[in-house]
């Protein structure tokens, strides 16, 4: 087979392009095609602009066939019209709810209709209700340039009806897809932000790993496709996955109706605009109630008319909360915009994260849908057809005599349907709506059980079905591994006090018991009581916590692991929270005591303290706090209880911070140091915490209650790559009860269940597999890994240290894979902390680590006069800084001191010549970005320097690598006669001489090219000063006016310019360059003008 077969093109692209066209998508190559003739072929004025015109017009035309075509022009101009420094995802929004969505603020256009009257026509872009009647096409290759002239070149894009609706990053099968997500989409919406205006979804794929996410999404968000239909098996272990992707989500009809109805903006209290696109599970699982509300079968129709939608069981973790607002959303928008939805729950936990999902989404109102009383929610239902109620059904406890509504278009929303749903608030409910439609959600129903049967009695049979196993395995969840504490600290309670206290628990929450009678109750049995809190007990759990929560401070990204313990009662928390705060200060002055002792003669920057610093730091900052529900008279029954000292204990300054703080909101937040909290009932159901890492459980629960208080451990988020629960009262075997229940599905299907939770040796194998394969690969470019590990000699060490940099230096993607490879290693390393398993193999580790501060060590913009040992940095070596005035701060490198002849010769001699290449390639890479951004004249730059390094893509071999440095060297020695320019030229600045560069003509003499700089400096002087009157003037009509008049009138009346050269019937073009130029830049308007 010939080598170009198994490029990324021939592997991954090709593939895609052939599978989407068999989809009915048409193809367009337009790498050097598109502009081959001098114009567009389809219908681009330049690269700058993402829009398809040829596509888009005839679209428009043909979805709005009453429209005249002078609207449908005025609309194709206000499709393409974008504001200046617009933040990406706000801007992705605007565009989706005023031109891709029916809204308030759909895209109207006024014109004269054929009664010659003036009409409003509502213009629509996309017919989502007849597909066929939409252009849809894929184009790679397709150049796309910026402000500035940087060109970017997507893999593949797909549009509809001339918009950019999804974009693809394509990898080799052999590159991690993650490098995909990290090197280039990041690099493609910093530099061509306006390509994801319309973007609905991203897809990064490498053929054997393929996903979709949206724009705003981390990586651990991006989620495969697996099935079109829900009861589609799991596809075989080793299938490419980007097969499926494609088949499920570029199926015309289901990209609509993913664009049209699976889309959130979600603004949380935390700051920050979140883009939320639905996963498959989602997609299916909404679509199968909408398909149940609709259907014309007439025994689900009976069913429904009874009111009984059915059960939505999506696991714990999974995103229901999102669901509820995509179903409801879906059904407003697509059925009848009249229907009401009243959510119910029977917590305050779940209604708070109920409610603030659909705030934050833009769909509810905190003060007018939250319901304070049952007489308020009779008004409401009474009163109108309000979207979107939310409430606890302990409002519904009145009797009702007449009911609140007759309509039936009321569905109510039930979440965790089996606990209190029925009985007398359920049938107060029932009476209430007799009409309305009921549709339970939950994460762990009550299977095989009496109340399961009534579960379906109230609310109809499980209508879709998402289970732990089945969310694992999709990586909707992380996976749970177990860690029995309580066997090796020999704290144990045996089997049947464990099921004595469970049975207990469970009589008093199924005769409706709050939690402080359930407290009572399991107290009543003293021997058992006195037992789990014996101070002895409490003591050696406490110790061992701190000791093991110390050393998982990395298991998730940004070090900030959260964790949370589980104890029997309230008393027993703020048992807990003295014993394990006193702990934890001690274990911070031993900490401190070895940092002292280890720094005492070594060097700050030394790695290793580094990390005991950091360490340290975190310690001392983490908070710890109780989180528990309050009662009458607590102060006096608390006080009935001591702690480890014979104090009585006092929950004053607990309470206090519980109702002064917005706790959950900082528990939830990732950079908040409150990290560890302590509970008996509260935060086990409804809290969703994506950093949170460890689950310390000491509180007999069995079934469902078990469930929920795992799963708060299993969400994704913060690279974490599995939850860990931590026992210490010996549950794990009803904990293998409840999850063989929960991670299979309904009953009979219990007897095929592979056991979900994983043996504490999985994630250990999986991180030594991952080692592995980092090691393999960093051999395959003859890294010599072994050598570095195995070498005791310091100068040995460091010269070791710089092949292997080098040989991995092959390419850029060769480093970034190296780099997304270790990054996942070392997460499965920290995930796997405090674990002695893995010390044999922290020698590998260790060496891969420095290899990796070598490629990631900041690299130096200002100061870069340090020098390395070799020749390796041998282009720094030429550069030095000198220190800089207000007039000279553009000079970020003194480039004119460079030998350039002498660095030629010794990059001949050197053995590093990947690295030095690398180097090199980021420093003009830099330096262009720089200038670019100042002056727009500058791409020629750009233009030659992408041509050089297609030739080293196309031929890497040692003697086209020097040739291709000498041509690099070239570049770089222009770029230093460029960056200091504007000097020569006797201006202040790069500013100056940007305007001076769109004035200069080759024919000037001298004297008239002097007197075009004194015109672009005292025209630059007036446009600083009108700045500096406006604040934000680059979003300002009238400030952008005035400025424009300032250049409009300086160069009509200056007489610097001479009339020979600048006619006046053609300044209006020297207008409109120089206006773009200035609203285009960041003028600094105080202090003296510097070069950026």
């Amino acid at each position: 087979m010939a080598r170009k077969d198994w490029t990324e093109n021939a592997l991954v692209q090709q593939p895609a392009i052939e599978q989407l066209m068999g989809m009915g998508w048409q193809y367009t190559h337009a790498f050097d095609t598109e502009f081959k003739n001098g114009t567009s072929t389809l219908g681009r004025k330049s690269t700058h602009d993402v829009v398809l015109i040829n596509d888009l017009r005839p679209a428009l035309k043909r979805i709005n066939p009453t429209a005249p075509d002078v609207v449908i022009e005025e609309a194709i101009v206000r499709i393409q019209q974008r504001g200046l420094n617009v933040n990406l995802a706000e801007e992705n929004e605007r565009r989706y709810t005023k031109f891709v969505v029916q809204t308030a603020d759909t895209l109207k256009v006024t014109g004269t209709n054929t009664q010659g009257k003036q009409q409003e026509y509502i213009i629509q872009l996309i017919d989502f209700n007849n597909a066929s009647n939409n252009t849809y096409r894929i184009v790679d290759e397709m150049w796309v340039s910026n402000s500035i002239n940087e060109r970017k070149r997507p893999d593949l894009l797909a549009f509809i009806n001339g918009l950019p609706f999804v974009f693809f990053e394509f990898k080799n099968t052999h590159i991690s897809k993650d490098y995909a997500y990290k090197g280039n989409l990041n690099d493609y919406k910093d530099k061509i932000p306006h390509l994801f205006d319309y973007n609905a979804l991203v897809v990064i794929s490498n053929m054997v790993e393929a996903t979709y996410g949206s724009i705003t999404a981390p990586l651990e968000q991006f989620k495969q496709w697996k099935r079109n239909d829900e009861n589609d098996p799991e596809p075989p272990t080793q299938a490419n996955q980007q097969p499926y992707l494609l088949a499920g989500i570029m199926q015309p009809k289901t990209l609509l109706d993913l664009i049209e109805n699976f889309i959130l903006f979600e603004r949380p209290p935390t700051g920050g605009l979140h883009k939320i696109v639905a996963r498959n599970h989602q997609y299916l699982g909404v679509n199968r109630v909408i398909a149940r509300l609709l259907s014309t079968d007439a025994n689900i129709k009976a069913e429904v008319n009874a009111g009984k939608l059915g059960v939505f069981w999506h696991t714990q973790g999974s995103g229901k909360s999102y669901s509820m607002v995509f179903l409801t959303e879906k059904i407003r928008r697509k059925i009848s915009e009249k229907y009401s939805f009243v959510l119910v729950t029977d917590r305050i936990e779940l209604d708070d994260q109920i409610s603030e999902t659909y705030v934050n989404c833009g769909k509810a109102q905190t003060d007018n849908d939250r319901m304070v009383s049952g007489k308020q929610l009779k008004q409401k239902l009474i009163n109108g057809n309000q979207p979107y109620l939310f409430t606890m059904v302990h409002k519904y406890n009145q009797i009702v005599s007449e009911p609140y509504s007759t309509r039936d278009d009321i569905i109510v929303i039930s979440d965790e349907a089996h606990r209190s749903q029925y009985g007398d608030l359920a049938n107060n409910m029932r009476s209430a709506l007799p009409n309305a439609k009921f549709l339970g959600f939950t994460g762990t129903p009550l299977m095989n059980s009496p109340e399961d049967q009534t579960t379906k009695e109230w609310f109809g049979d499980y209508v879709s079905v998402y289970n732990f196993q089945r969310a694992v395995a999709d990586g909707a969840t992380v996976p749970l591994v177990y860690e029995n504490h309580g066997a090796t600290l020999h704290l144990d309670a045996d089997e049947k006090l464990n099921q004595r206290i469970i049975d207990r628990i469970e009589q008093a929450r199924k005769s409706g018991k709050s939690e402080e009678s359930i407290e009572k109750l399991v107290k009543a049995a003293q021997s058992d009581y006195h037992f789990l809190t014996a101070p002895k007990r409490l003591a050696v759990l406490a110790e061992d916590i701190v000791h093991h929560y110390k050393d998982r401070w990395q298991a998730v990204e940004g070090n900030n692991s959260k964790a949370m313990l589980v104890c029997l009662d309230r008393p027993t928390c703020l048992k807990m929270y003295a014993l394990i705060t006193e702990q934890w200060q001690a274990l911070i002055k031993a900490e401190q005591a070895k940092f002292d002792e280890e720094s005492e003669g070594m060097p700050k920057d030394d790695p290793h303290l580094v990390t005991l610093a950091s360490h340290l730091a975190w310690m001392k900052a983490t908070e710890f706090a109780v989180v528990i529900s309050g009662e009458q008279n607590e102060i006096e029954e608390i006080k009935k209880h001591k702690d480890h000292k014979g104090q009585a204990l006092d929950i004053s300054p607990h309470r206090e911070k519980m109702q002064t703080r917005k706790l959950d909101k900082e528990f939830k937040d990732a950079n908040n140091p409150f990290r560890f909290v302590i509970v008996c009932a509260m935060w086990l159901t409804g809290f969703d915490v994506k950093s949170l890492a460890t689950l310390y459980l000491d509180k007999p629960m069995q079934g469902h209650t078990l469930m929920q208080a795992i799963a708060r451990a299993n969400r994704v988020g913060g690279g974490k790559k599995h939850g860990l629960i931590v026992d210490y009262n010996g549950m794990l075997q009803s904990l293998r009860q409840a999850l063989s229940v929960f991670a299979v599905g309904q009953t009979g299907d219990t007897q095929t269940a592979v056991d979900p939770l994983l043996d504490k040796d999985v994630p250990f194998n999986e991180y030594q597999a991952a080692l592995n394969d980092i090691m393999s690969y960093a051999k395959e470019f003859t890294a010599p890994l072994d050598n570095l590990v195995n070498t005791t000699h310091g100068a040995e060490r460091a010269q070791l240290l710089r092949d292997c940099q080098n040989a991995l230096s092959a390419s850029k993607e060769s480093r970034a894979e190296f780099m997304a490879r270790f990054r996942d290693v070392e997460q499965r390393y920290n995930n796997l902390l405090p674990s002695t398993d893995v010390i044999p193999s922290k020698p590998y580790l260790d060496a891969l680590r420095a290899i990796y501060r070598q490629f990631s060590v900041n690299k130096p913009t200002d100061d870069i006069s340090a020098e390395l040992e070799s020749i390796q940095n041998l282009v720094n070596k030429h550069l030095t800084v000198e220190a800089k005035t207000q007039e000279e701060a553009a000079k970020s490198y003194n480039l004119t001191q460079i030998d350039f002849a002498r660095l030629q010769l010794e990059f001949a001699k050197t053995t590093h010549k990947q690295t030095v290449m690398l180097e090199l390639q980021d420093r003009i890479e830099r330096t262009l970005q720089r200038l670019m951004a100042q002056n727009d004249k500058r791409y020629e730059f750009m233009a030659r320097y992408q041509t050089i390094l297609e030739q080293l893509n196309n031929d890497s071999s040692n003697v086209n690598i020097q040739k291709i440095f000498e041509e690099l060297i070239k570049v770089y020695g222009e770029l230093s006669q460029e960056e200091v320019r504007y000097i020569k030229e006797g201006l202040n600045n790069d500013y100056e001489l940007a305007l001076f560069d769109k004035l200069d003509k080759p024919k000037l003499n001298k004297s008239e090219r002097e007197l075009i700089k004194k015109f672009a400096q005292d025209l630059l002087t007036k446009i600083r000063a009108e700045v500096a009157k406006f604040q934000d003037w680059q979003e300002q009509e009238s400030a952008k006016a005035s400025i424009k008049n300032i250049i409009f009138g300086e160069v009509y009346t200056s007489t610097l310019l001479v009339p020979e050269f600048f006619p006046f019937d053609s300044r209006d073009i020297y207008v409109d360059e120089i206006f773009q130029y200035v609203i285009g830049h960041q003028l600094p308007i105080t202090g003296n003008m510097i070069s950026m």
